[in-house]
């Protein structure tokens, strides 16, 4: 099978025989099931009544005034709408509202002289108009109700005065109004407020588990590609040494570069669809076969019981280490010699590498990518101490120390 081939049969072919995973996308609800849209309708209910009460305790004398003043009403319903609007804004802007509330204590004032001229008796239909208008621009800034409650409440005791005799009843009607609906609608804002928190609390959570699964994406490819490509480059540059004395051992390390790019891909595959790529004995036996691939002496202590007392998670963090400090001892050693130990005490399972022909960094040289940054965030996290450095002359060790307590060994 070409590799090709072999690249699309792994694409089609279900992996630990499990079926795919089905996608995470929620179905996006109608927009009239929107928890905005379903309190303003609430909204738009509790203040309808101002418009019908304007408009059914009026009598004006003839139908062209009753045209003129129903057009006044339907301005001051758009103008309530726009104020209603804002208040369940999830960007408030205040300029912008204090704009749209005095356009509401304009067209509220517009209706002032008409609305007291042609009210029934008994009727203050004016004094209802005000209380709606205070409410709602209490609703979207205190400083929008405070200027909505002094114009008007005062025009509402003026009115009162000039038309009925006494203000007391006209500014108790418009104040008392405006607190009962604020107070009802209030509650509608709170809620409102509360599914805005937490639909943006799970936008975070899911921009976390993305941010997440990159960071793992991330770390699982630099440590299957971080190692194989150093090797990879390390038998491309013995094959073209080789290629003009010995061809048949360079066509030999060739087909070893190809067997191993393909091996690397798959793995890398893996590592992205979130599957296991090794365990810590194929991560020890892997690291004896690379550094003896670039002709360096590797001796691994590693007691097979030890490692059979490990737990998956402590397995995976020392395999981690092993494969960390592996990819650095390549990419920036002219290393000869290595060990590679892991022991246990009765207070730790440590993990130690330790090899020759370290060379001291160069100044404005990088010496360590994210590798080791990454593998000290995973250890932190673990509650393990991870210490890499330069020891002697031309030595560098790597030393990783995971505690026994907290299930770390069976």
């Amino acid at each position: 099978m070409s590799t090709t081939d072999e690249e699309r049969e792994l694409d089609r072919r279900p992996h630990d025989g499990r079926a795919p995973m089905p996608s995470l996308e929620v179905p996006s609800s109608p927009r009239w099931r929107n928890p905005r849209w379903v309190v303003l309708g609430f909204l738009m209910a509790s203040f309808v009544w101002g418009p019908i009460i304007a408009m059914s305790f009026t009598a004006p004398p003839t139908t062209a005034l009753t045209v003129a003043y129903a057009g006044g009403v339907v301005l001051y319903g758009f103008a309530l709408l726009s104020v209603l609007l804002e208040a369940i804004d999830p960007t408030p802007r205040l300029a912008l509202r204090l704009w749209k509330v005095t356009l509401l204590i304009a067209a509220s004032a517009a209706l002032w002289a008409p609305a007291h001229l042609w009210a029934e008796p008994g009727g203050r239909p004016w004094a209802w108009l005000a209380g709606f208008a205070i409410a709602a621009s209490a609703l979207v800034a205190w400083q929008g109700g405070v200027a909505a409650a002094v114009v008007l409440g005062g025009a509402a005791a003026i009115g009162g005065q000039v038309f009925f005799d006494s203000p007391l009843p006209s500014l108790l009607t418009a104040l008392g109004c405006a607190v009962v609906t604020w107070g009802m609608c209030q509650v509608l804002i709170w809620i409102h407020g509360l599914w805005r928190a937490a639909q943006e609390g799970r936008e975070a959570r899911a921009g976390l588990a993305v941010a997440q699964e990159r960071l793992r994406i991330d770390r699982e490819l630099h440590d299957v590609l971080g190692q194989r490509l150093t090797v990879i480059a390390l038998k491309a540059e013995l094959a073209a040494d080789l290629a003009p004395r010995d061809p048949a051992r360079a066509a030999s390390e060739s087909e070893s570069i190809r067997e191993l790019a393909n091996r690397t891909l798959r793995e890398a595959r893996r590592a992205i669809r979130g599957e296991a790529t090794t365990d810590l004995p194929t991560q020890l036996e892997s690291a004896r076969l690379v550094l003896g691939s670039a002709g360096i002496d590797a001796t691994i202590d590693a007691d097979p019981e030890t490692l059979s007392l490990l737990t998956p998670p402590m397995a995976a963090l020392l395999a981690s280490g092993v494969r960390e400090a592996v990819t650095n001892l390549l990419r920036h050693s002219d290393a000869r010699n290595a060990a590679i130990r892991i022991s246990a005490t009765s207070a730790l399972v440590t993990l130690s590498v330790d090899n020759d022909g370290a060379a001291a960094p160069s100044p404005g040289s990088e010496t360590s990518g994210t590798g080791l940054a990454s593998l000290a965030a995973r250890c932190a996290s673990a509650g393990a101490g991870l210490t890499a450095g330069p020891r002697g002359e031309d030595r560098f060790s790597l030393s990783l120390a995971v505690p026994r307590t907290g299930g770390g060994m069976s």
